[in-house]
Parts: C-alpha cells; structure tokens; sequence
C-alpha cells in the first residue's frame, strides 16, 4: 500500500472513531500469599469430587500402586514409593474439571507418545477429569480419547482405551501456576442489613463480554482456560508491531501513527490504563478486587457497532461479520463461560463469586450470600435489527427497517438469552427513533455512513439541564475546504449533500420516536425490562417519560444522559421509581456528582428511597478515571475498607478488608499515579470517595445495588400480565 493509500484510511478512521463513534459514551483469596505474579496454593485436603483439586498441590498415585514422579529421561511414570521423590503437581483449572497440572519447575503434564513435560500449555497438557475420591479419577487429554494409563511393564505413563484410576494426595513444594493476585487481606461481607435490604454498590454499565468488539479492533479477554499469559499476552497480534495497527486506539489518542509497547503480561508497560480502550481492562482478578470492595450489582451491557466493526474489518482485510445483533447475543455465551470459569476456580459449579442473575429475587438471593450479581443489558445502535435504510458502505448488507412482528420476534429473543435491560436507541438512529447527539461531527458522519443521511436538527430548548442537550454541529461547507487528504475524504463522503447548520446553538435530534418506537417500548414494559434512557433523542426522553408515567413505570440513567437531560425530565424519573447513576469518574468528580443527583431527588418529592452508583463503560471505548490531581489527599496505601468513623452503622458487625497496591505480573499500580487503569482500582477509588466525601458519599454508594433492585422490582410489578 501507498503512504497516500495508507493516509485516507488512517483519515477515514478519524473521522468514525475519535470523539465517540462506538459504544463509549463518554472467592479466590491470595491474602498475605501473593508473590506478585503467582497465587499460593490453597490448604488442602483429600479430594472427593472432580473440582475439589482446583489451585491446590497434589501427588499423583494409582489406586492400588505407586506415585508418579519423573525418570531419567524426563518422561512420568509411576514408580515412586514415597512422597519426597514423587512430582508435586500444581492443578490450575481451565474449566469445570478440566486441569493443567504444573510441576515444580513449571513444566505442564503433556500427553503424547510418552506422558512428558512441556513448557508451554496446549490440548494435550489440558486434562479431563472424572470419577470419585472413593474409587479414584480418570483422567483424559483434551487432544485425545484415550485415558490415561500405567504401563504394566514399565511404569510409564501413556495413554490407553483402558483407563488407570488415580487418587489425589495433598502435598507440598508446587510451584504455582502464573495469576494476577488481588492484592487484599480478609473476605468481604455477605448478608443482608437488619431491614432485609442488600449492601453494596451497583455499576450499571460496563463491557465485560467486549472481546471480540468492533471487528476485532480490542486485544485481550477476561480469562482464558491457559491463564493470564495467554488473555493478556502481547497485544501484536491485533494491533501489530509496536501497536503501529491498532488503528483505532491510535486514533483515540489523535495519532494515527501512534505506537506503544504491545507487551502485557508480565511488565504491562503501556496497558491497561485509563486511555488504553482497545486493552482489556476487566480481567476477571481485576473484578475480583472490585467485588471484595463491595461491588454488588453489575449490568453488562452487550455491545457491538456495525459501522465502526465494518470498517474496521475491511481495512484489516478481513470478512466483516459485524451483525449488531448477533454480536450482542454471541456475547451471552462468553458470560456464561466466564461464570463457569470462575466456578471451576473456586471449587465447583455454583461456588464462584460471579452470578449471572436474571430477576430480582435471584440477585438479592446471591448478594445476601456475598456474591456478585450480573444482569445482562445490551447498548447497540441496531436494537432488534431495526434499522432506518441503507447506508453509503457497500460491504453492508441492505436493510429494511423492522415492523412489531421483528419486535417481538427479536424481545423474545434477547429475553429468553437472560437480557433484562435495554437501551432502545445508542449511537445512530434507528427505526425505533433518534439518537441523542453529544458530538456535533463524528457521530454526524457515522449516522450518514449507517443511515445514509445526516442529522435534521433543531435548536436545543433553553432549559436546566441536569445533563447538557446536544452539540455546536460542524458544518462542512468552509470547516473542510482545504485539499489535505481528511477535508477530501469528508467532502467526498458528504456525498454532494453535506450538511449546513447555520445556528450557532446547540442542536438537539429532529428524530423523536416513530410509531414502532412507541410499540416497542410497550413490549419492553410488558415484559418489564429495564429501559435505559442514555443515548435517546431529548423530545423521546420526554415521549417515554409520558408513557412511562401512564404506567408508573421507572426508566433510569445509567452513564451520564448522551443527548441531555433536563431537570424536570430528571425528577420525572425519580418520581417514577427509577435512577440516575453517573458516568464514573474519580473519587472527587463522584462526590460531585452525588451532590447534584441528591438535590435532584429531594427537589422531585419522591418518597422513593435516593442512593448514587455508577456506569464505568469499562471495555466499551469509554475514558476511565484520570488521578484527581495534586491537590488531593492521596490514599495511603495498605487502606482499609468497612472499619471507621466514615463507614456509618450499615457497616455494624462487618470485618474489614485490607488493599494493598494491586500488582499484574511485575507491574505495580496506584490510583494517584495510573488513575483508574484497570478495573480492579474501583477498590482503590472507594477509598478516594470516602477521603473526598466520607459517610455522606459513602451511605449512598453501599445503598445503589439496593435501590437499582427495588427499580427492577418496579419494572416487574408493572408489567402487563
């Protein structure tokens, strides 16, 4: 490719993804064990079930023989009489039981010709195993049917049709397999407050199952069967040789030709951080530390944009598959994975701290055991393939629009996955209505690219805003007549009918809701999903308001309005029963924010009960937090979370839990040095939330899971039945 050919790609990736065009808007306990990039093993004992072994050291032994050590010629055999020359073996689950079994010098257990060790992990060291304590396990390579076996002669292993049974001795000496640790000293709460409500805080919005987002523009995942080193490895296979390909994080950080180190595990030199948004940001330990803090509720939002996927795709040479749709359901499948996964850590199916929940009882059921409730959303622009037209992108299939019969169709769909909140509108219109605008160029330009038109608008109400309406819109004509390659390639994609906004006040969408809008949000109650109203036209804010009011239905606000928020629309929805919980910024700009949210509340005169989470956006090209600056307390390090004058009575009788520094492998992160880099430092901005506002911001925090339940139960009692 030409430099030439190269810049108009580089421009064209400009224009779609600075400022917003995708989906941004905006327990296993390592305590005082940690070496820093392994987690010891547990205390354990005799192993009675096939998931008993998980993260502990054992020594092999056939029933009724010897114990399985190493040969001369570094094969496994069985030939050991006592347990100081048997092979102790480090079981690091890589999925409901399924092993690695890591030896001392951390070689892994590998089927083949002979049983033998490998360096690295593959199909053959990834070990099925079956049976009892009592009569023994099986056990079988994933890259093979055969089991595994003694030989009769020799006492080597090798695989056969006829399976050797094995008991699992505890022991000591294993080497541990590589983990991110958690880095904190005692176990969270579980329980419920004397009334019976739950405590803890609610995130509202994030992207956990994003890892194949945006046609394969985000590097990492939030575990993999083979650990850490294998999800958040080098990031060069998708973003290239000094990350020279990443093309839209690049782009994010206004260099197209921006570079980075692509190295993650072990040295993390350039990501995660809070302004890395093609990294991984919530591998599963980074939520762990989250949960221990007293995350309690989290939505995760099912996300996907087609325009952005396709070009992303196509400019890669690769076939698009950007289905917004099918996107957003495929991701159902790695949430449950990931569930199972953290079971398989943890001991066995059910005993993770990670839950996927889809009604409010079965979310108060596991909060009060301690655990993480996840409720399924999903935040795309093609909700329920409801387009408006065909677009300008000749690799985008043609559209027509949708009718109730796709509504139903499709609700149904997303309600039997386990999906319980929805954004009706994201970053485009669409057949159900406008968006709401909070860019006044690129997201101008996406919607031509995915609509084939650009924004009507009119001039925003003079009102109060509890979030700012709309955006100064760029005109074309005189913005980009220059010949560089960007003011070609935008005059070219104007397409001959470029827009010209001649007031120079904000501008809100002419779009509102269309008469399939109106019946899907209908069918939405009827079902009594949670309505998101971010990212809706600000007159459809108000239509929907109106016909949630005719049911007393509640609607919320998860990550800061996108397209505005009036202050009667904002009391509207407190009154209704519903929330608004911000985009999260730091510790500082939250207390801010709550002080805003509670007079809001108090000004509705709504008896409901008023708490304040937080939508990080995590994974979603969403800013994270930057450090609050030098003018702050600094939080001093180890902290302690639930204990003192700060914490408030809810936090009677509850242990407290101590945080260290979170360490990744050999880096070393703080919340007033790398912001909010990943998402295990939301443990590290509690205690910037309680040094900026103390109980007062506190009590509301610890208060948001409940209150989003009670919302829920809202939605749920007003359903049509």
């Amino acid at each position: 490719m030409t430099r030439s050919g190269t810049s108009a790609r580089h421009a064209l990736l400009l224009v779609l993804a600075s400022a917003g065009l995708l989906a941004a808007c905006g327990g296993s306990d390592d305590t005082g064990s940690s070496t820093g990039d392994t987690v010891a093993p547990r205390q354990v004992t005799t192993p009675q079930t096939r998931h008993d072994m998980a993260n502990g050291c054992y020594r092999l032994r056939e029933v009724g023989g010897r114990l399985v050590a190493r040969d001369g010629d570094q094969r496994y055999v069985a030939t050991a009489t006592g347990a100081d020359s048997a092979e102790p073996f480090y079981l690091k689950p890589t999925a409901l039981g399924r092993y690695l079994l890591s030896a001392r010098d951390g070689s892994l257990m590998r089927a083949g010709d002979t049983v033998s060790p490998a360096p690295a992990p593959s199909d053959a060291s990834d070990w099925h195993v079956d049976g009892d304590g009592r009569s023994g396990f099986r056990l079988r390579p994933q890259s093979d049917q055969r089991f595994l076996a003694v030989a009769p002669d020799t006492g080597r292993l090798i695989l056969s049709t006829t399976p050797s049974l094995f008991r699992f001795e505890p022991a000591t000496g294993c080497t541990a397999y590589p983990e991110i640790t958690v880095n904190a000293r005692g176990d969270s709460f579980s329980g419920t407050l004397p009334g019976g409500a739950v405590l803890g805080f609610a995130d509202a919005h994030v992207h956990i199952s994003a890892t194949d987002f945006l046609g394969g523009a985000h590097y990492g995942n939030p575990f993999h069967r083979f650990g850490v080193a294998h999800a958040l490895g080098d990031c060069k296979e998708r973003h290239g040789e000094d990350g020279r390909e990443d093309l839209v994080g690049n782009l994010y950080a206004t260099d197209p030709l921006a570079s980075h180190d692509t190295q993650g595990w072990p040295t993390f030199v350039s990501w995660p951080a809070a302004h890395a948004l093609t990294h991984e940001g919530m591998y599963y330990k980074w939520v762990e530390r989250a949960w221990k803090a007293g995350l309690r509720i989290m939505v995760n939002e099912l996300v996907e944009n087609e325009v952005l996927c396709t070009l992303n795709s196509t400019l890669k040479g690769r076939t698009p598959r950007c289905n917004e749709m099918d996107s957003a359901t495929a991701q159902v499948q790695t949430m449950r994975d990931l569930q199972d996964y953290i079971d398989a850590q943890e001991g066995g199916p059910g005993k993770g701290w990670f839950r996927l929940v889809t009604t409010p009882a079965e979310a108060r059921q596991v909060i009060a055991q301690g655990k993480l409730a996840v409720v399924l959303g999903v935040e795309i622009s093609h909700l329920f393939n409801c387009t408006v037209r065909y677009g300008l992108l000749p690799v985008l299939p043609e559209t027509q629009g949708c009718d109730p019969a796709t509504v139903d169709a499709q609700l149904e769909r997303l309600h039997a996955l386990g999906v319980r909140q929805l954004f009706p509108v994201h970053e485009f219109d669409n057949a159900l209505g406008g968006n709401g605008i909070f860019d006044g160029l690129v997201l101008n330009f996406g919607n031509k690219l995915d609509t084939g038109q650009f924004w009507q608008t009119y001039d925003c109400p003079e009102d109060d805003y509890f979030y700012e309406a709309g955006a100064i819109m760029t005109t074309v004509p005189g913005a980009f007549d220059n010949d560089d390659p960007l003011s070609t390639l935008l005059r070219q994609l104007a397409g001959g009918t470029a827009p010209v906004y001649k007031s120079s006040k904000r501008q809100c969408n002419a779009r509102s809701i269309t008469p399939v809008g109106r019946y899907a949000i209908e069918r939405m109650m009827d079902r009594g999903m949670i309505i998101d109203l971010d990212h809706l036209e600000l007159k459809m804010k108000s239509e929907v308001i109106d016909m949630a009011r005719a049911r007393n239905y509640p609607l919320t606000s998860t990550h800061g309005g996108h397209g505005g928020i009036s202050m009667t629309q904002a009391r509207d929805i407190f009154r209704l029963g519903g929330l608004i919980y911000d985009y999260k910024g730091n510790g500082k700009g939250f207390v801010s924010s709550l002080n805003k949210a509670r007079a809001a509340h108090a000004a509705s005169g709504t008896s409901h009960a008023f708490a304040f989470g937080f939508g990080a956006d995590t994974n979603g090209m969403g800013a994270q937090a930057d450090p609050r600056g030098r003018d702050a307390r600094p939080v001093s390090y180890p902290f302690t979370l639930f204990s003192g004058a700060d914490w408030g009575s809810d936090f009677n009788g509850i242990k407290p839990v101590v945080f260290e520094r979170q360490r990744s492998g050999e880096r070393v992160y703080d919340t007033d040095r790398d912001g909010q880099a990943h998402y295990g430092l939301i443990a590290d901005w509690v205690e910037e939330v309680r040094l900026e506002g103390g109980r007062e911001a506190l009590t509301p925090l610890y208060r948001s899971a409940e209150v989003y339940l009670q919302m829920w139960e809202r939605a749920l009692a007003n359903r049509q039945r």
